[in-house]
């Protein structure tokens, strides 16, 4: 799976986590859903609980709703928590290179071209490539410099 949050493939479990603003006589609710990995759940968990712990408070409404939000919260960042204990971390696998490489990237041909017409720079279109699929920085400069011949 992939996580939401950072994009990371890797362990990832589904959480929801929502925070109250108390306004005195209004109120505003904030969420953030997704399958996220364990450090994005970890940093969406404490944004969302110290947003209700601090803010939350203020008003008649909003103050109930706080203690159902970090009732909630709690819940699903447990929740979560269990099932990415249950998810066996694998070995990290190299980076790909050469024609695995070349057979990873070539479904975004069309996606690097167009970051490309729009005016990227190369190296940053290379380095998104090896982090989102896997395959080293040389390989996707490779591939992105090959991109740009072509279109020249």
């Amino acid at each position: 799976m992939r996580c939401d949050s950072c994009y990371r493939s890797g362990p990832a479990a589904y959480a929801q986590f929502q925070h109250n603003v108390g306004m005195l006589f209004a109120r505003r609710e904030y969420s953030t859903a997704g399958d996220f990995c364990r450090e994005c759940l970890g940093r969406s968990f404490w944004h969302h609980t110290l947003h209700n712990v601090t803010l939350g408070w203020w008003g008649y409404i909003s103050f109930v709703m706080t203690w159902v939000f970090l009732v909630s919260n709690i819940h699903h960042y447990v929740r979560a928590r269990r099932e990415l204990g249950r998810v066996r971390v694998q070995a990290p696998v190299p980076p790909a290179s050469g024609l695995e490489a070349e057979q990873r990237l070539a479904p975004f041909e069309h996606n690097v071209r167009m970051r490309l017409q729009e005016g990227e720079a190369p190296a940053l279109v290379a380095r998104d490539l090896a982090r989102l699929h896997a395959v080293s920085e040389d390989a996707a400069a490779q591939f992105v410099a090959s991109l740009q011949r072509e279109a020249a």
